[in-house]
């Protein structure tokens, strides 16, 4: 009876052991089953193609992201051949590929070319890995593909913008640098540089590469390099002259066309290298051109004042062997006009400027002259109020010939008598005219005589000269007389 007891227990602590190994087994096979939704999710919702092999190559399984990016469903494609999936020329890659697997190997990453139902072609990146049974024999394979045809259009768009940026980088007319700007604000060394640059210098690329912009340049231009620098930083560009020194020693002048840039984070300032070789050249050959004409012109206007001089010299000869009074007035107001011409020549002459001369300082000149001729006494004023304003030889000839007239009227014919009185001149520019303007307190000109109409030289000489002049004049006999003539300066070509 014992033993039938004993017997008995033995069985029902062997039936809740095993009652308990079933409940840990469901357990485990309820976990697995929840390990094996969540890969099912994932492997669902992804957006790469995922799929299983058999060693044949036959697909076994097919998620949605295959579907999406190839365009079959599951149903057309599971139990058939990969090589659907294979463009024609690239039918031996799936050999290649399986007898990588059946040797245990992984494919990772590799690119190629897979076709869509559709028979169009997609660029994919392609990682295969074999799956093994408990016994680490393999069984089959798990291939993940993911679409890069967006990524490969964009380095395809990117690779032949790079090759025509390189294209034109380095077929560019001018030498081009860049480099970036070290922390204290000095160049660093170049870390670009183009094939007209390697060939104007002298140097092969890499070279260059180990130098900078202070390593290519003379002295002189060595020491403005920190300056110029600034200036580039300052206001993002700046454009600006340098010498160049080739490997062989030769001195080349370049026009450097600069502006600074942010590359990652970094400063950097790409610079165009012009060669003004053949600039320089030209500009010191115009510079002794004109040198040579300066030169030319200076003795012309030398030698024409010396001939109007001469004139004057003949006329005041001439006036010695002349009695009559009338006639001999008439040389020597012939002598004060060459004389008012040749001061305008020498007045050029002298200056740096041969186009243009201060016609403030020929009047001061010119009225104090004819004052010590036609003044015995100190009883009349001369009162002058010009400016330093500059014109024309064209406008200071004429100009000139009606100032010597308007004083020496005055100067004349205002104090018959010996009176006492004063003179002034004055010549200003208000905006787009000039006002000249010879005034004086004498008896004032005669009421009966016409100045547009009288017979006098001197008076037509003046009107015909305003007329030259585009100008008008205007005659005031209220005080003494007052002539002004208001005229604006032609411009003339060079």
């Amino acid at each position: 009876m014992k033993e039938q007891k004993s017997g008995q227990g033995e069985i029902h602590r062997k039936l809740l052991e095993r009652e308990k190994e079933l409940k840990h087994t469901q357990k485990r096979l309820t976990k697995t089953q929840s390990e094996l939704n969540y890969l099912k999710s994932i492997v669902g919702h992804t957006e790469d193609a995922i799929m299983g092999l058999d060693l044949d190559g036959t697909i076994l399984t097919w998620n949605p992201g295959a579907e999406a990016i190839y365009g079959f469903t599951e149903g057309e494609v599971v139990g058939n051949s990969v090589s659907i999936l294979i463009p024609p020329y690239n039918a031996d890659e799936i050999s290649l590929i399986l007898a990588w697997i059946k040797s245990g190997e992984r494919v990772t990453h590799y690119e190629t070319l897979r076709r869509r139902k559709d028979g169009s072609i997609v660029n994919v990146s392609l990682s295969v890995s074999p799956i093994k049974d408990s016994t680490g024999k393999v069984i089959g394979a798990s291939s993940i593909a993911r679409d890069i045809t967006t990524s490969k259009k964009m380095e395809l768009e990117l690779q032949e913008s790079e090759e025509k940026f390189r294209e034109v980088f380095n077929n560019a007319n001018d030498a081009i640098v860049l480099y970036p700007v070290n922390p204290d604000g000095s160049p660093g060394k170049f870390v670009e540089v183009n094939d007209v640059a390697c060939q104007r210098m002298g140097y092969k690329r890499d070279q260059l590469l180990q130098m900078g912009p202070p390593d290519i340049n003379n002295e002189d231009s060595r020491k403005k390099i920190p300056y110029y620098l600034e200036k580039i930083l300052q206001n993002g560009s700046a454009t600006f002259e340098l010498v160049n020194l080739a490997s062989d020693g030769r001195e080349i002048p370049v026009e450097v066309s600069a502006h600074t840039f942010n590359l990652r984070g970094e400063k950097m300032v790409l610079a165009i290298l012009r060669d003004i070789t053949r600039r320089k050249e030209s500009e010191a050959k115009l510079r002794k051109s004109l040198q040579e004409k300066e030169l030319l012109l200076k003795e012309i206007h030398h030698r024409v004042k010396n001939n109007l001089m001469v004139i004057s010299s003949l006329l005041n000869l001439q006036s010695k062997y002349i009695k009559d009074k009338a006639a001999l007035e008439v040389f020597r107001e012939s002598q004060h006009r060459a004389r008012s011409m040749a001061l305008i020549h020498t007045m050029l002459y002298q200056s740096e400027d041969l186009k243009c001369i201060d016609f403030g300082d020929y009047i001061s000149k010119l009225t104090t002259e004819l004052f010590r001729t036609y003044v015995t006494r100190d009883n009349i004023k001369l009162n002058l109020d010009v400016g330093e304003v500059l014109l024309d030889i064209n406008t200071s000839i004429p100009l000139g010939l009606i100032v010597n007239e308007l004083v020496s009227n005055s100067l004349k014919h205002a104090f018959p008598q010996g009176e006492g009185g004063e003179v002034t001149v004055s010549f200003q520019k208000t905006r787009d005219h000039y006002l000249f303007q010879v005034a004086d307190t004498g008896v004032g000109f005669p009421e009966d005589l016409d100045y547009k109409k009288t017979n006098s030289l001197g008076m037509r000489l003046v009107n015909t000269l305003t007329g030259q002049l585009d100008g008008e004049i205007d005659l005031d006999t209220t005080q003494g007389t007052s002539f002004t003539i208001k005229f604006s300066e032609e411009e003339y070509g060079p």
